[in-house]
């Protein structure tokens, strides 16, 4: 959002009408304004409204403008077509141009040194044009504060159009609207107020600005309700909890130590069974000879305690001993055969379980079946 530190004094813009004043060649001193306070034919500015250019103004007046077109010239046109070709795509020939300017007291402000153009100087001693027309800015109490260029016309009177309104803002983002403006049906100013355009805004633009708050009415009527419906859901899930925390149905619900000695007893339950699983699986493999010293039974029983369907793929993978010996005797003279070759897959499974290396559980394995071949 921009800050403004300055506010600007509102300017307006008039065109004005004023004789020229020639005997039979076109003048280079052109009478711009008069001195002191004045008005336009048909009353402008406005209903007890003046403009105003004092001697003190004016002079102020006429050294600011000779300053400004000290190297770009001060323009005159034919019918205020520099205003006007924006909108009606026209060109905006040069009638004349000037560079200097003077104020003559009790008089007004006058043009000096005026060139006129070649094709302007007939029109002139023809006199197919006889008035100059300024177009000029003035603050809201109608002191005139600038000249921003002149036009051969033939209608002597002030000239408000609604063009010379559109070009405003061309000329200067601190225009105002013009006293034009009191004209107006209140209600429909008050209208474009409301909108937030000014008072000289088309039909198209005035329709768009309705379109708008319709579209942005529904969007909000959109949001309510689905406030609304979020409200009603937030309402029940609310009251639903509130009924659920304050009656607890005693049926449904238990106290957290109940529950808590309830979990401690199912899992005593659970490790007792366990517990018997792995002593029935430990006997059978004792039953079959799987087991050949009390090392690999310690080892074994470490396995059920942590994992049980381990403990039984372990001892389905290891071959039966039926004479418990461990050991087989070969035709050649009753030499001892070690069965403990490799470790199989759940026997390595049980080493990374316990974290204890394979060869150290290997040599535990065949040191238990020497033992039992002796």
């Amino acid at each position: 959002m921009n800050t403004k530190t300055h506010t600007p004094t509102p300017l307006f813009v008039a065109l004005l009408s004023a004789t020229l004043s020639f005997d039979s060649a076109a003048p280079e001193r052109v009478q711009l304004l008069p001195a002191g306070e004045f008005v336009g034919r048909d009353g402008r500015p406005g209903k007890g409204l003046t403009w105003k250019l004092s001697n003190t103004q004016g002079c102020a007046l006429a050294a600011q403008l000779t300053a400004k077109h000290a190297t770009v010239k001060f323009n005159f046109d034919y019918e205020h077509q520099t205003m006007q070709s924006a909108e009606n795509g026209q060109p905006a020939p040069a009638s004349g141009w000037c560079q200097t300017f003077e104020w003559q007291d009790d008089m007004g402000l006058f043009a000096t040194n005026v060139q006129w153009t070649k094709r302007a100087i007939p029109m002139i001693e023809g006199d197919e044009y006889k008035y100059i027309s300024p177009v000029i800015t003035y603050t809201k109490d109608g002191t005139v504060t600038g000249v921003i260029n002149a036009a051969l016309v033939n209608v002597p009177n002030l000239d408000m159009s609604p063009l010379t309104a559109a070009c405003m803002a061309r000329l200067s983002a601190s225009f105002e609207p013009t006293p034009e403006e009191e004209t107006m049906n209140p209600v429909l100013k008050a209208l474009l107020a409301g909108l937030g355009l000014a008072y000289t805004a088309t039909e198209q633009e005035a329709t768009a600005a309705l379109s708008l708050i319709k579209t942005s009415a529904s969007q909000a009527q959109v949001h309510a309700d689905q406030a609304a419906e979020l409200g009603t859901e937030v309402a029940a899930l609310k009251a639903k909890t509130q009924s659920t925390t304050t009656q607890p149905d005693p049926t449904k619900w238990v106290s957290m130590d109940a529950f808590t000695q309830l979990n401690t007893q199912v899992a005593a339950l659970s490790n007792q069974l366990k517990a018997g699983e792995v002593d029935d699986l430990i006997s059978a493999a004792k039953a079959e000879g799987k087991i050949l010293a009390p090392a690999v039974e310690a080892v074994w029983r470490n396995v059920g305690k942590a994992d049980v369907a381990q403990l039984k793929a372990l001892i389905d993978s290891t071959p039966a001993n039926p004479a418990l010996a461990g050991k087989q005797q070969s035709e050649n003279g009753n030499k001892v055969v070690d069965t403990v070759a490799a470790l199989s897959n759940e026997q390595l499974a049980v080493c990374r379980m316990l974290g204890q290396k394979p060869e150290d559980y290997l040599a535990t394995l065949k040191a238990s079946a020497a033992a039992s071949a002796a």
